[in-house]
């Protein structure tokens, strides 16, 4: 091996974090000073550099931790692995695996997991966006629990990743998952031991409805099997939902969201509370319709936008059910939106992938003619970047972040923009 592919291969060992660095870690030890977005813990170097820690576990300000840190220029960034002093507010994580499974990274922090999350998105929000941006924090209650987990069936255990690395954490059981989930992997585990059921190493998503009761198993090739009470058989079922009033089917293994009860609960309060009604709803990166089914009748007629043709298809579908005259198209968001879109009287509502708008997007936004603007966001920093860029021509009237994704540090961020004259 000559000497640059012997550097690249070193490299490639490497956490994202540490690669191309040109020093190496070094032990740290001292005080959590406060907690930043995505989970940060935020330190300091006795000389005054910022340091950004991450953890197996929730992490309390005032903790004293000890961490592994790659020194930059200007600052710092490490992971902690031992604790020296614990807040007493800890509580013992209900999760045998908590501290190596990839999964979630707020077990321990007990009752105080919500306040902690909103600590974090208020760093964000105040670095982003100023210290005089009003927001409000929607906790997540007890009960909401994860309808969709993917798990790794490595050819003799089944599990989740650990974090920073594809080996595998055996689990039995997952307290974060609705119960029927849960319940449901030690049965899939023997299918696959029995080889009942495909047993070649792959990934597999187990998902239920709402009410969670029925569980889907899909493999990595998009087959899905049902499990009954004498096991696991072939199925072209979708998967139901009812939400509140309304009902919603779409395909197993496809993108939705997480807990679907709260996120109904929480996105339809919001919705409700905004007074949103008029003409048409341009529903971008629709889906298949939540956001159009949750508007209900409050608009005349909705236009949904989805680049997946599955995904569009179910959504023509629960709308045709519900009664709500839609129109439904498979296409590229950022290459469908016109200028002036919309009369005054619609609602353009915008719930794009992690990654956010493209700027040539947002400035096609600016020239709109609808008056009224909804963003959703999951990831914080994406969403606020793309709240400034649509700052040139829309002002910010209303920002909630709702914590759709308990036991991890992940939020969505919904923004009501009104156009400027």
């Amino acid at each position: 091996m000559n000497r640059k592919a012997e550097s690249s291969s070193r490299k490639a060992k490497l956490p994202p974090a540490y690669r191309n660095s040109p020093t190496r870690t070094e032990a740290w030890s001292g005080p959590i000073e406060r907690l930043a977005w995505g989970g940060m813990g935020v330190g300091r170097s006795e000389d005054g550099r910022l340091l950004l820690l991450e953890a197996p576990l929730a992490l309390f300000p005032g903790e004293v931790v000890e961490a592994k840190v790659l020194w930059k220029a200007r600052h710092g960034e490490g992971r902690v692995t031992r604790w020296l002093t614990r807040d007493p507010r800890r509580a013992a994580a209900a999760c045998p695996v908590a501290e190596a499974c990839g999964g979630c990274e707020l077990w321990e922090a007990g009752s105080h997991g919500s306040e902690l999350k909103r600590q974090m998105v208020a760093d964000l929000l105040r670095r982003q966006l100023g210290e005089g941006v009003p927001w409000t924090w929607h906790p997540a209650p007890a009960s909401a629990r994860r309808h969709r987990i993917q798990l790794h069936w490595d050819g003799a255990a089944l599990g989740y990743f650990q974090r920073h690395s594809h080996a595998l954490v055996p689990v039995r059981a997952c307290p974060a998952a609705a119960d029927p989930l849960s319940e449901a992997i030690p049965r899939l585990q023997e299918a696959l031991a029995g080889r009942a059921l495909p047993a070649r190493a792959s990934r597999w998503e187990l998902s239920t409805g709402t009410p969670a009761q029925t569980v889907w198993a899909t493999d990595e090739r998009g087959r899905t099997w049902q499990l009954e009470p004498d096991g696991w058989h072939r199925s072209t079922e979708p998967i139901p939902h009812q939400l509140g009033r309304t009902p919603l089917l779409h395909e197993p293994g496809a993108f939705f969201q997480v807990s679907p009860p709260w996120a109904a609960e929480a996105f339809g309060g919001l919705l409700s509370s905004w007074n949103l009604k008029g003409g048409t709803v341009y529903d971008l990166y629709g889906g298949v319709g939540l956001f159009s089914l949750l508007l209900d009748d409050r608009f005349q007629h909705r236009v949904l936008v989805e680049s997946g043709e599955a995904a569009v298809a179910w959504a023509r579908r629960n709308l045709e059910a519900a009664g709500l005259p839609s129109e439904c198209l498979v296409a590229d968001v950022a290459a469908w939106v016109p200028e002036g879109l919309g009369a005054a009287g619609d609602l353009i509502l915008l719930d794009p992938p992690r990654a956010g708008l493209e700027p040539a997007l947002c400035d096609r936004l600016g020239t709109a003619g609808a008056r009224t603007l909804v963003l959703v966001g999951c990831d914080g920093a994406a969403f606020c970047r793309d709240l400034k860029r649509l700052g040139a021509a829309w002002d910010l009237d209303q920002l909630a972040v709702v914590d759709l994704f308990p036991l991890t540090s992940h939020v969505e961020c919904v923004a009501l923009m009104t156009r400027r004259p």
